[in-house]
């Protein structure tokens, strides 16, 4: 890179991709092409460009932010199914009243809700997760509690006692909950010990609404979380598999579908 690119100021369409990777933190070379309008070759340009003043990374299928709170592990998780997140962050706004108490979960289709908060929410955000709390940053509007504890790198999230005893002096309107898989009658997480965090946090609610994308669906994880009658409601992409559907409405799940 020249000195003159390292000293130009950012163009209006460099400023849009790192406005929508803070949104996002990862976004395809596709879909930053569509909606900027321009050629995928003129977006890798731009990106490189970005790339090379520290700002983003760029990877395989598009990029994400570096300075935007997210490690590779996060960025890369984030890419799953990435739109498939956006549309159920979308349909969650729908649950969420502009002063209202929300808990966050860790995970990207958690984060996914964050960042689709419009600016001018003024309710209070709970969370564990370092790049939800990355976010409320920008959210100036809204009060941000964080629950401390033992940082988990890879995800991202504080956990174990700490963390617990923060979650039990709260009370909020709406926990917002991922799972590694929905299978049977009950939701699942991949590693036992988080287990108890994700407890605290649903017990400190008065509504637990679990999120998730088609690609959990009947898939069985290493930890059983808990039954779905434990859960108000989930918000998902697609119309679960027709057991999946049965035994929520069995249990009084409420299901939604992102359109």
């Amino acid at each position: 890179m020249t000195s003159q690119e390292a000293e130009s100021p950012l163009t209006i369409r460099q400023r849009s991709i790192l406005d929508e990777l803070d949104r996002r933190g990862f976004v395809s070379t596709a879909d930053l092409a569509q909606a900027l309008a321009v050629s995928d070759m003129t977006v890798r340009r731009d990106t490189n460009l970005l790339s090379k003043r520290g700002l983003v990374r760029v990877v395989h299928g598009g990029v994400s932010l570096v300075a935007g709170g997210h490690n590779a592990d996060f960025a890369a998780r984030a890419r799953e199914d990435s739109d498939a997140k956006l549309r159920v962050a979308q349909a969650c706004l729908s649950l969420i009243e502009p002063r209202d108490a929300i808990i966050l979960d860790a995970g990207t289709t958690a984060f996914q809700i964050v960042s689709q908060l419009p600016a001018s929410f003024s309710g209070t955000l709970i969370t564990h997760s370092a790049p939800t709390i990355q976010r409320c940053l920008q959210l100036t509007s809204a009060r941000t509690i964080c629950l401390g504890g033992e940082l988990l790198i890879d995800s991202q999230a504080f956990i174990g006692p700490m963390t617990i005893t923060a979650a039990e002096g709260i009370r909020a309107r709406t926990a917002f909950i991922g799972v590694s898989g929905i299978h049977d009658d009950a939701f699942y997480i991949d590693r036992d010990f988080e287990r108890s965090t994700k407890l605290a946090l649903m017990n400190a609610a008065e509504r637990v609404v679990v999120v998730a994308t088609h690609g959990k669906m009947k898939r069985s994880a290493l930890s059983r979380l808990v039954p779905f009658s434990e859960v108000d409601m989930l918000v998902t992409d697609q119309t679960p598999p027709a057991d999946i559907a049965r035994g929520l409405k069995a249990a009084g799940v409420e299901v939604v579908t992102a359109g």
